[in-house]
């Protein structure tokens, strides 16, 4: 029997990897739909990142040899616990960020959530841990200190030369 052979009989996962960009946004989906609805299946997944079954289902097999979810063809998605750990930290950073854009800031809405989509992928544990300390003060805050610290409406258009960075990657 050939080693090929050998290793089709058992199930094995190797080690998870650190998953990239857009395996964390396809964890990270899978726990909102848990969250949301229980049950996740592959069209589900694809449905809400608005691709179609066959990558989401690539993508799916991918996180399954990574050990970060259980799936089996026609079947659920599950998060395995390591999954489960890295989507709840991905989506409790998705919330400090978004709070941060809106409540301190002032970006609206849906700017906010397209922007927050880009950078929790690339801040660091450090700073998202930092963030949230500082967002668990400033709930502490009276309204009057919390108003001080939010930024005023601003009408200059200093970046108004920037180009808008809706390139490579994005995923509004």
């Amino acid at each position: 029997m050939t080693p090929a052979e050998k290793g089709r009989g058992r199930r094995w996962r190797r080690r998870a990897e650190t998953p990239s960009t857009s395996q964390e946004d396809y964890l990270e989906t899978i726990y909102n739909l848990e969250q949301e609805q229980g049950a996740v299946l592959v069209s589900d997944i694809a449905d809400r990142l608005g691709v179609q079954r066959p990558p989401a289902t690539r993508a799916v097999q991918a996180l399954h040899k990574m050990g970060l979810v259980d799936h089996e063809a026609r079947r659920e998605v599950e998060l395995t616990d390591e999954g489960r750990s890295i989507a709840e930290a991905l989506a409790h950073r998705h919330a400090d960020l978004f709070t941060f854009l809106t409540e301190l800031l002032g970006v609206p809405p849906d700017v906010a959530e397209a922007d927050t989509c880009q950078m929790e992928h690339g801040i660091s544990p450090l700073t998202a841990q930092r963030l949230h300390e500082f967002l668990e003060h400033y709930a502490e805050l009276d309204d009057a200190t919390r108003e001080r610290l939010r930024a005023g409406k601003t009408t200059a258009a200093v970046f108004r030369h920037l180009p808008d960075t809706r390139g490579a990657g994005w995923r509004a």
